[in-house]
């Protein structure tokens, strides 16, 4: 208990003693840098001072970090100071299944939404080899809006290896029989313990020779002997599960669509009773980055400062340069295409005020006619046709397919106005990258940016009177900078520690999102900020191998990503107050969704069915999905019309 109010490795300060569990015990403690809480778990000494045990315990957890799921708690990793080593994962606030448990008995109904939300987080560590192997009510969680998560990643094995006890014989109350004899353990060890744990939440008694029934006589028989059914001791008991869900589901006479995904106070009022009365931990202030902007007359005057460069014929040499960055990027994707953002090289910056293209007021930006069928709209996305990126356009529904650019260069990065009838996209076609608009109905061209670096990921401002973008004007980092409307007065908002590569404006217009790097050269973590640069927050916490992509939903209350392994990306939408995240997409190597303008369904690109990058939509929850393009080379980028 001495370690309590410590700070390990000047970051993680401990703060409650919750438990104790056979590989140490459990803390919560405070991630002073993300501003939140984390679990610790400070590993037994026979572990953390044995190197061998040590460094095979790291080895098998790294693959730990690639586990993400709507029901699992993120594990962060193994961490070590001179003295002690510790597992760190993802804090959920809220009360376990113990402590539900505590209070009384679950019906039938309340349990089936357990058995649903933990068989969904089994049935994904199963498809990807991993046995939890130490399944107890102590390691479900519940938090505030009923959400149910499986945590304690550390105990995971592999599939068909020879089982374990984790702990002694008698604190071994929920595992299978082949643990006690260290038999090989599959899918179905996991099956006993969950029948064992609800077994005991339905009559309050762990499993005994007795059908439930006879402990709890409102329990039916039928639901009593498919439970006891998964309790079996031998290769008879219930594999799986969808035979488990499905089983129960059947014997309590209930359609296993019509099971919550979530507790709340009509479907587990047991659950919602100890859920109105936890003590929750205060919502954290936002965490203010040490590398925010300065003022904006110190930004301007530190731009204006030197005398402008004279030009010089350089364009050339620059477009070579960037089409071979191109080029190696295009030839080395094994993803879809955007899953590495192009950070093309810097050039030199040009003085503040920059002329348009055409020096003519732009015209005004009338409303493109409204779709009236389900799935109408507009799409404009990257089509990579080629050697070079082009832009193309489709209609929600398969029809209107059109080639835009055909430019011996590369344009992407498109953006719709808030109005719909043009959009703004980045383009090297005059040597550097630049931001251009274009308007569909006249096919008019309007270049914004005249080289003031390299320009990529622009989005307009929700009144379309600004378009934020990100920028390297020089040898630095890639930046954050905003452009009026009609190309004048670009300046820098703000400069990260590393490279930016996308932004998104918030739709309310009150703040920006964007895609930070960080250890790692592809993977990335998104932050908010305020339109001057300030109050910067991370959203993405506890999702690994972010993506370089960002859309609002239309209500501004979330955001959607990709995140994942390498060649494994998944669709997330990430809650942009709490970074609670829902996973949408299972399987594929996804990227790059965006929004319909009614928020009702979702357009992105995949590898699910070939070699290149495809175009697909789904609802909003992530069903009913059906593809859009299937063209032999990649479309990516996606972006839906207001």
């Amino acid at each position: 208990m001495s370690i309590i109010g410590q700070t390990l490795l000047n970051q993680y300060r401990i703060d409650k003693n919750i438990a104790e569990t056979h590989l140490g015990e459990v803390f919560r403690a405070w991630d002073l840098r993300r501003n939140k809480p984390v679990s610790i778990t400070i590993l037994q000494k026979k572990i953390s001072e044995d190197n061998e045990k040590l460094k095979e315990f790291e080895a098998q957890s790294n693959g730990f970090k690639k586990v993400m799921h709507p029901n699992i708690i993120p594990f962060l990793g193994v961490l070590q100071t001179p003295t002690l080593a510790f597992i760190l994962e993802e804090w959920v606030d809220g009360a376990s299944l113990r402590d539900v448990m505590n209070t009384g008995l679950l019906s039938i109904n309340e349990a089936l939404v357990y058995i649903k939300a933990i068989c969904s987080a089994l049935e994904y560590l199963h498809r990807n080899n991993y046995i939890y192997s130490y399944l107890s009510p102590e390691n479900i969680h519940i938090n505030r809006d009923g959400e149910i998560f499986l945590g304690s990643l550390a105990v995971l094995q592999l599939n068909n290896t020879q089982g374990v006890l984790h702990g002694n014989k008698k604190q071994a109350r929920y595992e299978a029989p082949e643990q006690f004899n260290k038999k090989n353990i599959t899918p179905a060890t996991d099956i006993y313990s969950l029948a064992a744990i609800i077994y005991e939440a339905v009559t309050g008694s762990l499993p005994k020779n007795k059908n439930p029934n006879t402990l709890n006589p409102t329990i039916s028989d039928h639901f009593s002997r498919m439970l006891m059914w998964a309790l079996r001791k031998d290769e008879t008991r219930l594999s799986n599960t969808t035979e488990l869900l499905s089983a129960l589901a059947l014997a309590a006479q209930i359609n296993i669509d019509e099971i919550p995904l979530r507790a709340t106070l009509e479907t587990a009022p047991v659950t919602a009773a100890v859920a109105k009365g936890w003590h929750y931990l205060p919502t954290p202030q936002p965490n203010i980055l040490t590398s925010d902007a300065l003022p904006l007359d110190e930004r301007l005057a530190s731009v204006t400062s030197s005398p402008p460069k004279p030009k010089r014929s350089y364009w050339r040499v620059s477009t070579l340069a960037t089409l071979l960055i191109v080029g190696a990027y295009l030839a080395s994707q094994i993803e879809p295409a955007q899953t590495t953002p192009i950070i093309p090289s810097a050039q030199p910056t040009r003085e503040i005020r920059i002329p348009l293209l055409n020096t003519k007021p732009l015209p005004t930006l009338t409303p493109f006619p409204k779709p009236t069928d389900s799935h109408g709209g507009r799409i404009i996305f990257t089509c990579t046709r080629g050697e070079y990126n082009q832009l193309c356009t489709i209609n929600a529904d398969g029809t209107g397919y059109k080639r835009i650019s055909d430019q011996l260069a590369n344009d992407y990065y498109p953006a719709f106005s808030p109005q719909g009838g043009a959009f703004v996209f980045s383009s090297n076609r005059n040597g550097a990258f630049d931001i251009y608009l274009f308007l569909i109905a006249n096919n008019d061209l309007f270049q914004l940016t005249d080289r003031i670096g390299n320009v990529v990921s622009p989005d307009f401002s929700p009144d379309g009177e600004k378009i934020v973008f990100a920028n390297r004007a020089s040898t630095g980092p890639t930046s954050i900078w905003i452009v009026d409307r009609l190309g004048l007065n670009p300046r820098l908002i703000h400069t990260g520690p590393n490279a930016i590569v996308a932004t998104a404006w918030s739709p309310n217009g009150d703040k920006i999102a964007y895609a930070l790097q960080q250890d790692s050269p592809n993977e990335y973590q998104v932050f908010l900020m305020d339109v001057d640069g300030r109050n910067h927050q991370r959203v993405t916490n506890g999702l690994q191998g972010v993506g370089g992509s960002i859309d609002w939903a239309p209500d501004g209350k979330s955001i959607l990503i990709y995140a994942g392994a390498f060649g494994a990306k998944e669709i997330f939408n990430v809650n942009v107050e709490t970074g609670d995240f829902t996973q949408l997409t299972f399987g594929g190597n996804n990227a790059a969704a965006s929004y319909s303008p009614d928020g009702k369904y979702i357009v992105f690109n995949s590898l699910r069915n070939n070699e290149q990058a495809d175009l697909f939509i789904m609802n909003a929850d992530g069903h009913s999905t059906r593809q859009l393009t299937d063209d032999p080379e990649p479309d990516w980028q996606p972006v839906w019309e207001p």
